[in-house]
C-alpha cells in the first residue's frame, strides 16, 4: 500500500488532522514602525536581548479548531472580513507576562468593547469558540527577566493607539507544542 502524503485526500476514510487556526489583529504600518523603534531602544539603549521565539506584534482574538483545511478557513475569514470596518484601538498601561523563552511585553487595551463585539461576530461567522479574552497588544518577547524594572526606570514612549485593517491567520496542529505558522494575511475595511 502506498503511503499517503500530507495534503492528499484519504480515500479510505481517515480523518484529517485537527488544527487550531488563530486569527490575530495586526496594527497599522505607522504603529508597527513605532513598535519597531521601541524595540530598538530596548535592545540598543537598555541592553535587552530579544528572544529567539520572535513575537509578531498583534492583538489576540479567539480561534477555530477544526479539521485541517487552510483554503476553507481562509475563505470563511475573508468572507466575514469583507463586511467589516477598520478597528480603532486605544492602549492603556504597559505590562508583561512571563512565558517560555522569556518575558512578553504587552500594552493593555483602553477600549475593549468594539474588539469584543468584533470577536463575537467573527467567531459566530466562522464557527469558532468565544472565550474570555485578556485583550492586549503583544509588542515583543525578551529573554531578560528584569525587563519591566528597566523599562520603568526610563522615559520610554509607547504607542497610544492604532487602526487594525488586517488579520494574520496563524495555524498549528491541535494540542501540539511549538510556534504557530502564519498562513496568510487578510485585509479588511478598505
Amino acid at each position: 500500500m502506498a503511503s499517503i502524503q500530507e495534503g492528499q485526500i484519504d480515500l479510505f476514510g481517515g480523518t484529517a488532522a485537527r488544527c487550531e487556526y488563530y486569527p490575530v489583529l495586526i496594527p497599522d504600518e505607522g504603529t508597527l514602525r513605532e513598535i519597531h523603534a521601541l524595540n530598538e531602544v530596548l535592545v540598543t539603549q537598555l541592553g535587552l536581548k530579544p528572544s529567539q521565539l520572535v513575537k509578531m506584534p498583534h492583538i489576540s482574538i479567539d480561534g477555530i479548531i477544526c479539521p485541517e483545511n487552510d483554503l476553507k478557513v481562509t475563505a470563511s475569514i475573508t468572507e466575514f472580513l469583507l463586511q467589516q470596518s477598520p478597528l480603532s484601538v486605544s492602549f492603556s498601561e504597559v505590562g508583561y507576562f512571563p512565558g517560555r523563552g522569556g518575558v512578553t511585553v504587552k500594552l493593555g487595551i483602553r477600549n475593549p468593547d468594539p474588539i469584543l463585539a468584533f470577536n463575537r461576530q467573527f467567531m459566530t461567522a466562522v464557527q469558532g469558540k468565544i472565550t474570555k479574552l485578556n485583550l492586549h497588544l503583544t509588542l515583543a518577547r525578551y529573554v531578560n527577566r528584569e525587563l519591566f524594572d528597566l523599562m520603568n526606570q526610563h522615559n520610554i514612549i509607547y504607542p497610544k493607539s492604532c487602526i487594525c485593517r488586517s488579520v494574520a491567520i496563524l495555524k498549528k496542529r491541535d494540542k501540539e507544542k511549538g510556534p504557530y505558522v502564519n498562513i496568510g494575511t487578510v485585509d479588511f475595511g478598505l
